[in-house]
């Protein structure tokens, strides 16, 4: 008896008590993300008419999907003609106003033309034209607003609804407005990177949202497209502000890109810049090269690592940007450059070229150009490098190929990459010195 009562008892509380709605959103680049509601409406049998307004003001309406168990969307309508002045005034064109003018003139007509800077009426009682600087008016009265006008974009439903009740249903739909990007701290010491990554999230759909599940997809998604920008907070006081554990990303393959999903919910403001810790700090083993590009204008810094677990990494890394912080000598961080990365997989090398060298030149001469036949010629690459540093210093010489050309005669043993067509000269030159070499290429067609 007593397990009927509870059981009675609960299912009335469960007829009683709504159903929790639930977001989500996925956010991917490109100005593009997916939100997912769970709602509840209350209907009555029959077909019906339903505004649900809870939705972006970037909403893409042929993205819509309902779906719910008995509920048919016989119609829908977006509306986005939303009220204001010159949408009002402009529904009341050959309808009758009363203007009240700044100095309590009460003028009563048929409104005829409105252009935001002065309104043109009939005056009812003399039939003469008066056009009123939009400046001399105080207030105009109007009948009502008129008919088919929302504050908030709409999307208004013809349901069929099997009988009268609540029906839970889901609704998604792709909207603009969401963006999301990651930036990569990182302090260099010579062998290693101490690396931290957040991610920032904008949102300026034009709808606030509470306690959000939240996807992000790193990946370019093809899209048709139509003719028609600090967190400051260190973890430990995060922690203390959420009362547990920071808000942390899992990573995964999803199809032909990489989803990143957050272990908590989170909510979004309106117009509000929210930053979330995408991976947390990882030690990175990195390693520190020159590279000239011939006829470039100077020698990059670059600091490079392979994105492997033993290498400390071994994770998918959306694009973003790239900073480099050093600690001084008197213990203090500086930042010594930074560069962007694209989406990049596991196993992948990453370069970060984080400015010129100061005290290494390099230059590059084309000398000895000649015709070799119709469909050959050739020229020398004559290179001066110099180091006019205290150290030792090692230079990577590269020479992007062109698909015809290759290397006939070289002073010095290079590498070619077959996949990049390209060559490297690594040429070691000792404190306060120059070296200086060329080779021939030869371009065939």
């Amino acid at each position: 008896m007593k397990h009927r009562l509870l059981w009675t008892a609960l299912l009335l509380l469960s007829l009683i008590l709504p159903l929790t709605a639930e977001d989500w959103i996925t956010i991917y680049n490109d100005d593009l993300s997916l939100i997912r509601s769970e709602i509840e409406l209350d209907l009555v049998k029959g077909r019906q008419r339903y505004d649900f307004d809870d939705i972006t003001s970037r909403i893409s309406p042929a993205s819509v999907i309902v779906r719910g168990d008995g509920v048919r969307v016989a119609e829908q309508n977006y509306e986005y003609d939303l009220a204001g002045k010159r949408q009002i005034m402009a529904k009341y064109l050959d309808k009758e106003v009363v203007a009240i003018t700044k100095d309590q003139s009460r003028l009563t007509g048929t409104l005829k033309f409105y252009d935001g800077t002065s309104i043109g009426m009939i005056e009812q009682d003399t039939g003469r034209l008066l056009v009123i600087s939009e400046s001399e008016v105080q207030w105009i009265q109007l009948a009502s607003l008129p008919a088919n006008f929302y504050t908030k974009p709409t999307l208004a439903w013809s349901l069929i609804a099997p009988h009268k009740g609540k029906f839970p249903i889901t609704l998604s739909y792709l909207s603009g407005g969401f963006s999301w990007d990651v930036t990569y701290n990182a302090v260099w010491d010579e062998e290693s990177l101490a690396l931290s990554s957040w991610v920032t999230i904008n949102n300026r759909s034009g709808k606030a949202f509470e306690n959000v599940n939240l996807k992000l997809i790193a990946g370019d998604i093809n899209q048709i497209r139509n003719q028609y920008d600090k967190y400051s907070r260190s973890m430990m006081e995060a922690d203390v502000a959420y009362g547990g554990a920071a808000p942390s990303f899992e990573t995964k393959a999803f199809h032909d890109f990489h989803m990143y999903t957050l272990d908590q919910k989170v909510s979004f403001a309106n117009n509000q810049t929210k930053q979330l810790e995408l991976y947390p700090l990882q030690n990175v083993m990195a390693r520190s090269v020159y590279e000239y590009y011939t006829n470039g204008s100077g020698v990059n810094s670059v600091i490079k690592f392979v994105n492997t677990e033993d290498q400390g990494l071994g994770k998918a890394l959306p694009k973003g940007a790239f900073k480099i912080y050093k600690a001084d000598s008197d213990g203090n961080l500086e930042f010594i450059g930074e560069d962007s990365i694209n989406h990049t997989g596991r196993n992948e090398e990453i370069s970060i070229t984080t400015g010129k060298a100061f005290d290494l030149v390099a230059s590059t001469s084309i000398r000895n150009q000649k015709t070799i036949s119709s469909r050959a010629n050739e020229r020398e690459y004559h290179m001066n490098l110099r180091n006019n540093s205290d150290e030792t210093k090692r230079i990577n010489v590269i020479h992007q190929l062109s698909g015809n050309a290759r290397i006939v005669f070289t002073e010095l043993r290079y590498a070619y990459d077959e996949v990049k067509n390209r060559v490297t000269y690594t040429v070691t030159i000792e404190p306060n010195a120059e070296y200086n070499f060329f080779f021939r290429e030869r371009n065939e067609w």
